[in-house]
């Protein structure tokens, strides 16, 4: 589980949002290890618009292994939910509570 550090903004201030894992160890953010990693990525994501920053990261930077597993195994997509607890909820009409637990 990760955390975003949400500090008060000061006029003035350098604004700086950092994530921290469950051992409140600081993450670093992913990025490309040199430009020609970077232009694939822009290449990937402008051939394949359905794909986003990461998914385009992973492809260019994982091995032939990883690939290979993710092919033949792939993570089966689960549908979104959402868990509200609370007492006297109403939901207004247009809300889709397909996926919506309350308890």
């Amino acid at each position: 589980m990760s955390v975003l550090d949400k500090r008060t903004i000061v006029d003035g201030a350098i604004t700086d949002d950092k994530m921290y894992n469950a051992e409140g160890k600081e993450l670093k953010p992913i990025a490309p290890k040199n430009q020609k990693e970077l232009r694939q990525i822009e290449e990937l994501m402008e051939k394949y618009p359905n794909i986003d920053y990461l998914m385009a990261l992973l492809l260019v930077q994982a091995t032939p292994e990883e690939l290979e597993e993710l092919t033949n195994n792939p993570i089966k997509k689960q549908l979104d939910s959402s868990t509200i607890i609370k007492q006297d909820f109403y939901p207004e009409e247009k809300i889709n509570l397909e996926n919506l637990i309350i308890n």
